[in-house]
């Protein structure tokens, strides 16, 4: 992996945002729901997004809630083309990181057709519900 930052999304990111959201997430919709349901653009919410950048090229988002009691990922996605290559785990890192320093636990749902729920395990979260559709997993609060 080449050097990676985050950057907070900004107005004019939407569409590289939802191009993503529909590169990384729609062959697992497809196969638990049988078909691909854009988000509505206007359920879009810039501001809670950070672009990943790789060598000044976006490759990447994540997107994060504060709850009362801990960090919540809407999405971690990484674009095709960046991944396997360590930027996901750079992105995830960063917000466990934060969510350590308000003593937090990180929460968030991967779709049971998902593969990333490996990555999710090796990068310590561990699953504390499971659904037809989703599995929800989570860090310890350190």
């Amino acid at each position: 992996m080449t050097k990676a930052t985050l950057r907070p999304a900004i107005s004019g990111d939407e569409p590289y945002l939802h191009w993503l959201e529909e590169a990384c997430m729609r062959d697992y919709a497809v196969a638990l729901w049988g078909s691909w349901r854009p988000r509505p653009a206007d359920a879009l919410i810039v501001d809670e997004h950070r672009l990943i950048v790789a060598d000044g090229e976006d490759a990447g988002c994540v997107s994060v809630t504060p709850r009362a009691d801990h960090l919540w990922v809407n999405k971690l996605y990484v674009a095709p083309a960046y991944q396997k290559r360590g930027y996901g785990a750079f992105a995830l890192r960063q917000v466990l990181g934060e969510a350590g320093a308000i003593g937090l636990p990180v929460r968030l749902s991967v779709l049971t057709t998902n593969p990333a729920v490996a990555f999710y395990r090796r990068e310590g979260l561990v699953i504390y519900e499971e659904t037809a559709e989703r599995r929800f997993m989570t860090s310890r609060a350190r």
